[in-house]
């Protein structure tokens, strides 16, 4: 509903997490008034109130996205009052249950601890469990519930355990506390002992705390963003970057009662914020190496779907372990010092963690929004350390029981760790950063084995280590532009040749190659607006290059919308402006910076033509634009007798995987037919709405044989008159047939809930397949026959003969 622009996911995100700080600190406070009985019914409550709004959830989203649509459609803010009014639903929507889930741990803290002398042991145990708790929860969710049953059935299990864990509490109740006259927590501390007040140390720990949470996102957010352009973009890679940031907290939460008989108290919190500090500073090297060490690991055990996961964690927890560990170990080490009696236990706990909390709202908005635009991931998480080493200092200069000289030396290790990490921490290389190497890890082990094999032959190639062969690879092209945008990193190079690569988080999405990408970028802009009669409004999906806006421009139209959600890929289109005939300097493109459903979704414009070109269907964030709903919103804005293009690849990716695309597209648009862009393996799917696709031959040749269409078809190599011909696949008819006649099972549809492609098709960059039926060339050319049921008023004698003269 809000989009998945970097701003929406970042509300969303901040939103979650404010309101767990909300729920601590609120509820907290009233927990040390509760007895016993009353703690366990508190939990009852509150974990039923989550089961309870989650399932009223989806019927409260049909409410709010009408709502959200009408204020788009009425007012068209501006992007700051819109994303003021996103954060505003956002706050509406997610504020009840991510309250009642922060309040859970302060109430459950409260009735478990109950020995003043003991609270930071059992606060470390809790959050451990918890967090272990979090950490499985993102591996089955991400890994298998939700590829195996969707996100309505895997939201189903969260609610039942939630119910279950009411149940089993609401057990405890009977079995525990059989009568109403049960007092407070054991011991009756709360009654006891009055709160005391906070001193100036314990505030100095508390604003460490806030701080040291601002940086944990600045870690997160940052580390997200290096390792997707080396793990993937895919849902399974993030979930593995979340797993191993929540398995190393709950490791070192765990740790904590082994830690605390060698360090605790004011030294631990200190030690921890410098060694979060210094362990994070260290790490920064080893992410230029860790393409590197990807494509080794990569040749030497990946035989299948599950040694590619343990890479994965290898290589992030390489990066992420020893920092998080440190993370989980400070939050029972502030325990230890801010929470010195039980009687005010579940208040400063609230406390502490709603601060911690608030420090991660605010680290995940500036870090993702503004320092990562501005400075980059590398320097963004050196920002990250520097907030810890502040934290630690002012802890440190906040201690009376030493002296202002034995205070100093930690200011000093502070300024000496700065001085270090910015006079020796080099920037990363963005050759080697932008290398792709979870896309293209087979061709750089080819290289690999090429250059061994040859040096074997030849004595005059010097020797070298795979180490030093991949980097080389991987710095053969020139860097033109480089661009770390909100919601994506963005490069622009250039090989000897003189061809330029246009690549989006390391993956290659457009380039000026003349028998790949500029044959498929040309003829989707191209081919929808030939085949229609008069085309007036255009919609792209995704700008790329700008190859394919341009190809659309060549045509007589009022306007060409193009969705890109990413700043950054429209500022690299400019360095194609001689291939993208420089598009974006004509009057008659509109950019909208938004991700195309979103934009469709608040729309009322209809339009012609709608041409769909996103990445992979594997790549997430743009899979649903593969969905049976984004075909309904495409639907929904065509004009009667409109024409919708799809770009499909047949490469990496299965037979059925594309099947099951095709199958949703014809749930919503029945005639649909298949053409290719003359470049093996890109497929393209086009259908009308409402009617059967019919192409005037006479006015095609008429329209074909402007000037600018013409020269722009020339320049890839194919005859302007024969395109039907030379690009044809499958009718409606026979579409079909290729899709269902071999199936043992009926299709499933791609649809929101259950993105099955989202899943699948990321298997496939490991067995790298290829369908033979669109990438074989004797095998994808259609039959004439066929086409001829879809051409109009064509003399077939004379097309024989130019086809004949063509092929001589």
């Amino acid at each position: 509903m809000l989009g998945a622009s970097s701003y929406a996911v970042t509300i969303i995100l901040s939103t979650f997490m404010a309101g767990l700080g909300l729920g601590a600190w609120l509820i907290g406070k009233k927990a040390d008034q509760f007895a016993a009985k009353k703690l366990i019914r508190a939990y009852i409550v509150l974990e039923v109130g989550i089961g309870v709004y989650s399932m009223l959830l989806p019927v409260l989203l049909e409410w709010s996205e009408s709502i959200y649509v009408a204020f788009q459609q009425s007012y068209e803010p501006s992007l700051l009052v819109f994303n003021g009014f996103k954060l505003m639903l956002a706050a509406l929507l997610l504020i009840v249950p991510t309250t009642l889930i922060g309040a859970t741990l302060p109430v459950i803290s409260r009735y478990i601890i109950r020995r003043q002398d003991h609270i930071s042991i059992p606060v470390a145990r809790l959050y451990a469990m918890n967090t272990l708790g979090g950490f499985l929860g993102t591996v089955l969710a991400g890994y298998y519930l939700l590829p195996a049953l969707g996100i309505v059935q895997t939201t189903g299990i969260a609610i039942s355990i939630n119910f279950a864990v009411a149940a089993a509490f609401w057990l405890v109740n009977i079995l525990m506390h059989p009568d109403s006259s049960a007092p407070a927590v054991q011991g009756d501390l709360s009654a006891a002992q009055p709160e005391t007040c906070i001193s100036s140390l314990q505030k100095a720990v508390l604003g460490g705390f806030f701080l040291s949470g601002m940086a944990a996102m600045f870690y997160e957010v940052a580390w997200t963003r290096t390792l997707s352009m080396i793990l993937g973009t895919t849902t399974f890679a993030f979930t593995t970057m979340l797993a191993t940031f929540l398995v190393g907290i709950a490791l070192g939460s765990s740790l904590y009662g082994i830690i605390k008989h060698f360090l605790s108290g004011i030294k631990l919190v200190v030690a921890l914020q410098f060694i979060v500090a210094c362990s994070v500073l260290l790490s920064i090297p080893l992410f230029e190496s860790l393409p590197l060490i990807f494509v080794i690991l990569h040749d030497r055990f990946v035989q299948g779907w599950t040694e590619m996961q343990m890479v994965r964690f290898f290589l992030a927890g390489s990066v992420m372990l020893i920092p998080t560990v440190a993370m989980g170990l400070l939050f029972p080490a502030v325990s230890a010092v801010f929470i010195d009696n039980t009687g005010h236990l579940g208040r400063r706990l609230g406390q502490s963690y709603g601060l911690n909390t608030l420090g991660n709202v605010l680290g995940s908005v500036l870090c993702g929004l503004i320092l990562i635009p501005a400075i980059g991931m590398q320097k963004a998480i050196i920002a990250g350390a520097v907030l810890n080493l502040v934290a630690g200092c002012m802890i440190q200069m906040s201690r009376k029981d030493i002296s202002i000289p034995r205070r100093m030396p930690a200011m000093a290790a502070a300024g000496i760790i700065l001085f270090l990490a910015f006079s020796m921490v080099k920037p990363w290389s963005p050759w080697i950063m932008n290398s792709g190497v979870y896309v293209y890890a087979p061709r750089y082990e080819k290289m690999l084995e090429n250059y061994q094999r040859l040096a074997k032959r030849n004595d005059k190639l010097p020797e070298a280590s795979a180490w030093e062969i991949l980097k080389s690879s991987m710095h053969q092209y020139e860097l033109l532009h480089y661009d770390t945008g909100p919601a994506a990193t963005v490069a622009v190079m250039e090989d000897r040749e003189g061809t330029r690569f246009l690549s989006v988080d390391g993956k290659t999405d457009a380039s000026t190659g003349q028998k790949s990408d500029m044959e498929t970028q040309v003829m989707i802009g191209q081919l929808p607006l030939l085949f229609h009669e008069n085309p007036d409004k255009v919609l792209v999906v995704g700008l790329g290059s700008g190859v394919t806006v341009g190809s659309a421009l060549t045509h007589d139209v009022r306007v060409v919308d193009c969705a890109e959600i990413s700043t950054a890929v429209a500022g690299a289109a400019e360095l194609f402006s001689q291939a993208n005939h420089n598009a974006l300097e004509d009057p008659r493109l509109r950019i909208v910076p938004r991700d195309a459903r979103n934009m469709l979704l608040t729309s009322e414009e209809r339009y012609d033509v709608i041409i769909s070109q996103p990445s992979n269907p594997w790549i997430s964030g743009q899979s649903n634009l593969f969905s049976l709903e984004f075909y309904q919103l495409v639907s929904k804005h065509l004009k009667p007798g409109g024409l919708f293009l799809q770009w499909t690849p047949s490469y990496l990716t299965s037979s059925r995987s594309l099947k099951i695309i095709v199958h949703t597209m014809r749930s919503v648009f029945p005639h649909l037919t298949a053409w290719t862009s003359g470049s093996a393996g890109d497929m393209i799917f086009m259908a009308r709405k409402g009617e059967k696709l019919q192409i005037d031959y006479s006015e095609f040749v008429s329209r074909v044989s402007r000037k600018p269409v013409k020269q722009d078809i020339e320049r890839v190599g194919l005859n302007p008159e024969l395109l039907p011909f030379e690009l044809f696949v499958m009718n409606e008819d026979e579409l079909p047939v290729y899709i269902y006649a071999d199936l043992q099972a009926p299709l499933p549809q791609n649809t929101d809930d259950r993105l099955i492609t989202e899943f699948s098709a990321p298997r496939q960059l490991l067995t790298r397949n290829r369908i033979s039926r669109f990438v074989q060339p004797d095998r994808l050319h259609g039959n004439l026959s066929s086409l001829l049921q879809i051409l109009k008023n064509v003399q077939i004698e004379e097309v024989k003969s130019d086809i004949l003269s063509e092929n001589t």
